[in-house]
């Protein structure tokens, strides 16, 4: 964020930040962790792709010869409850020192719970429980977990939430607490470099709205407020070029960028009404999480307007050098139309009237009410979101 566009919003009197996971960053910093662990017995949790990319990696392939390695390369998108348990069942006479996951939002979330499930003082309690009764693992001390990303989307890198999916019930469910928290994340770039098209995507626009939902959120301070607007500079120019084709590593590295301070952001905020309405447009029509949250971003901007405290018009400034909030919401239309954003979301639902019958599911506590502006209905959002 350049110095002529402070940020001039002042929040409530009182306030914090706390973020305990050390970070390393840059093209080729994943060759530091191999450093780092030597004669250890990994946890690595990762997808089969994953899996294929770190043995093949010419810095991570040490991992594997340097120590042991217990793998979980099952991992899905959006992983399950059912799924998850079971790998916590597989592993419960398992032994390991230390935790990695590698991958996207998902092999992140997995690993988080399986650290947390199979900590000495929760092996005797299923995920379900876990879930329910938060307490049961506030007191955790789960091994050291460090994270590689391979996607530039979710910040789960570096937060204290894990989401679950309970699949047959299509409800999101989220393991949260101080035992969550990584120990350490590696944001290498280099590792996003061959990430497909519709992936980069949909983890990007993940990534962008959530720093936008950094910035409309009850929770949201100084710190907070300029890692989402320089991660939403970042990203909003480098996406759509990687969307187009005609982005190169610079953008890739901008889009790492963007993902990590917009991560940094909600483990403190949280996400916000965006990601509330997506979670059954995702459960009950596989749209793709980022999509789901990008589809309403630019509706739910508007909205946030009418509980303007002044936080939006240096937003304004940094992202389109105005002060003009109409331009603002003009950047995110405009984000929104490049990305086909509208038409890769609706071609997943059968009608705007199978849209609307989800609104009651769309009220997610600890996300809803987290937006600035309260929200009795979803009816117009929905609405202008369809188009």
């Amino acid at each position: 964020m350049s110095a002529r566009t402070p940020i001039h919003w002042h929040p409530q009197a009182r306030w914090g930040f706390y973020n305990p996971v050390k970070l390393t960053v840059g093209r080729g910093c994943r060759h530091a962790l191999v450093e780092s662990l030597t004669d250890q017995t990994l946890l690595i949790v990762t997808t089969q792709r994953g899996r294929r990319q770190l043995t093949e990696d010419e810095h991570l392939g040490a991992l594997i010869t340097h120590n042991s390695v217990l793998w979980v390369d099952s991992v899905q998108e959006n992983p399950g409850l059912t799924a998850l348990q079971a790998e916590i069942d597989r592993l419960a006479d398992q032994t390991f020192d230390t935790v990695i996951a590698f991958g996207g939002g998902s092999a992140m979330d997995a690993a988080k719970v399986l650290n947390v499930s199979l900590a000495p003082e929760c092996r005797e309690h299923s995920l379900q429980t876990l879930l329910a009764e938060p307490a049961r693992h506030a007191s955790a001390r789960p091994q050291p977990l460090y994270t590689l990303t391979t996607t530039s989307g979710t910040g789960s890198e570096v937060t204290p939430f894990a989401t679950v999916w309970h699949h047959e019930l299509k409800k999101k469910r989220s393991l949260a607490g101080p035992a969550v928290w990584p120990t350490a994340a590696f944001i290498d770039p280099a590792l996003t470099d061959t990430v497909p098209l519709a992936a980069t995507i949909s983890t990007g626009l993940d990534a962008i709205n959530q720093a936008a939902e950094s910035i409309w959120n009850k929770n949201a301070n100084p710190i907070t407020l300029g890692y989402a607007t320089r991660a939403l500079q970042l990203g909003i120019a480098a996406l759509p070029l990687l969307a187009q084709g005609n982005g190169d590593i610079n953008a890739r590295d901008q889009m790492a960028e963007a993902s990590l301070l917009a991560g940094l952001a909600i483990s403190h905020t949280r996400t916000a009404l965006c990601h509330s309405i997506s979670y059954p447009i995702t459960a009950h029509f596989g749209v793709p999480h980022g999509l789901a949250c990008a589809f309403t971003m630019p509706a739910v901007l508007r909205h946030n307007l009418q509980a303007d405290d002044g936080r939006f018009t240096p937003l304004a400034q940094a992202l389109t050098g105005s002060s003009d909030l109409d331009g603002l919401v003009a950047c995110f239309e405009h984000l929104h139309e490049a990305m086909q954003v509208r038409k890769r979301v609706t071609a997943n639902i059968p009608s705007l009237e199978a849209l609307l019958a989800l609104e009651a599911e769309m009220f997610t506590p600890g996300r809803a009410d987290n937006n600035l502006a309260d929200v009795t209905t979803l009816t117009s959002i929905l609405e202008v979101a369809w188009g």
